[in-house]
């Protein structure tokens, strides 16, 4: 981690990470360089600062050329916003007159036709003391490499930076997630998790920003959206890399401008929440593909926390087992050497979620006399042996490509729930669409699609 000067202002400035993992507190200076005031200067820390003649502005200065408040700079997650307040003599960069602008490197500005303004990046390294403590709100862990990742999150929960969590599947991103809400002054609002992986495309606009009633077939009352939901409180973003891309420009638009515009509606609704996003995928290679925006990635990527698997940070494995333990009856069982020289061998694909699978099917059966650290109870759980797939589905699946084994799945649990749906609602697509809250229209695909019978209502 990052070390260097410590600012009691980072604590509410804005933090972001640098490309090599440290901590920097974002700071600007201002000086100006040409006109009647050369030589005054000023340094943005947080928050807005106003640059004009009236006696208020924070950088005053005397160029009768200048309106009394003449220009607004605010700090944010993309670097200094520039904002010209409808001066007289406006404001330029190089030759073009600005009305708002954020500058993410040095630049040059010029305020009516005499006076001159450098504005310069001056970030500040902030230290990150070494985390007391072996939880990080339900996650675990006493490695270097957790309590690096514990003092991280520990230092940016009380901002409202947005953050990006970045790691294999079952690594347990959400729980860090809790964490940050419940260790950051938003703690009494809602804790809100979009899955954006399932969000069903027909209906996904209506699901993250709300609709009016009648906007569509079948939005028979008005309805908030998750974005709305999670306001005074966290918005957690599981699995953003499966959002679809025509979705990501809208939800880019809501995050920039803190408000949302709810199908149907023709006035926007400010919202007040933090962003924390989780993936699995290498969102760099996706902007690189084509299938992610990059605008939105580095809107996402403010401050980004690699949340390492656990065949990295092995040495946890006892805590994490005792943890785990401690929330399931197991009649005084010892975590034998053994049985934990079992569970080191093991490479543990599917993190700690795997883990606590493996330790919770090991309880249970330990009075069949099968050790917890078995190669049974760790295939298993696995799934190198009897691994689940639904009915219909051969077993093959799971030796295919992602995207045919996802897409063979997807539509087993589609017939499925469908199936059962129909059955509660007597065939009633009308009902079935209410209980199940989504579209009569994408009922009625679904059931042509899998030639299911209905009451054709």
């Amino acid at each position: 981690m990052s070390s260097g000067n410590s600012d009691p202002a980072a604590e509410t400035g804005i933090l972001y990470t640098e490309p090599s993992g440290g901590l920097l507190a974002r700071r600007y200076k201002l000086e100006v360089v040409g006109g009647p005031d050369v030589g005054a200067d000023l340094s943005v820390e947080q928050g807005t600062v106003l640059v004009g003649t009236h006696t208020n502005a924070d950088l005053r200065l005397s160029d009768k050329g200048i309106s009394r408040y003449h220009l607004e700079l605010q700090l944010t997650a993309d670097g200094l916003k520039v904002t010209d307040l409808e001066s007289t003599n406006g404001t330029f960069l190089g030759t073009t007159r600005i009305g708002s602008i954020v500058l993410s490197g040095p630049a040059r500005l010029r305020l009516g036709p005499h006076t001159e303004i450098e504005v310069t990046p001056a970030d500040i390294p902030v230290s990150i003391d070494g985390y007391v403590g072996e939880q990080f709100g339900q996650m675990v862990g006493t490695s270097s490499l957790m309590k690096d990742l514990f003092a991280l999150l520990s230092r940016v929960a009380v901002t409202d930076a947005t953050v990006l969590l970045e790691g294999e599947t079952g690594t347990g991103k959400e729980l860090l997630a809790e964490g940050l809400h419940q260790r950051s002054p938003r703690h009494r609002g809602p804790f809100v998790v979009v899955d954006c992986g399932s969000l069903p495309r027909d209906l996904a606009a209506s699901e993250l920003f709300g609709h009016l009633r009648g906007a569509f077939t079948g939005a028979i009352s008005d309805k908030k959206g998750l974005l709305e939901e999670a306001s005074g409180g966290t918005l957690f973003l599981d699995e953003i890399g499966e959002l679809p891309l025509e979705l990501q420009p809208q939800l880019l638009r809501a995050l920039e401008k803190r408000e949302v515009r709810p199908v149907g509606e023709v006035r926007a609704r400010k919202v007040d929440i933090r962003v924390v996003a989780a993936t699995h995928r290498n969102l760099s290679e996706l902007v690189r593909a084509g299938s992610f925006r990059e605008d939105l990635f580095f809107r996402l990527a403010v401050v980004r926390a690699h949340v390492p698997p656990l065949r990295r940070r092995k040495e946890d494995l006892p805590l994490l087992c005792r943890h785990f333990m401690a929330q399931f009856p197991h009649h005084g069982f010892q975590l034998s050497s053994e049985v934990l020289a079992e569970l080191m061998a093991h490479d543990w694909p599917g993190n700690v979620r795997e883990l606590r699978n493996v330790v919770e099917r090991g309880l249970s059966l330990d009075a069949e006399g099968l050790r917890i650290g078995s190669a049974d109870a760790i295939g298993e759980a696995t799934g190198d042996v009897g691994a689940y797939v639904p009915p219909g589905v051969g077993k093959d699946v799971l030796s295919r490509p992602f995207k045919e084994a996802k897409g063979l799945l997807l539509e087993s649990f589609e017939r499925e729930y469908l199936t059962h749906l129909l059955q509660r609602n007597h065939g009633n697509i009308s009902r079935a669409a209410q209980e199940a809250g989504i579209d009569r229209n994408y009922i009625h695909r679904l059931v042509k699609k899998y030639n299911l019978p209905v009451d054709r209502d």
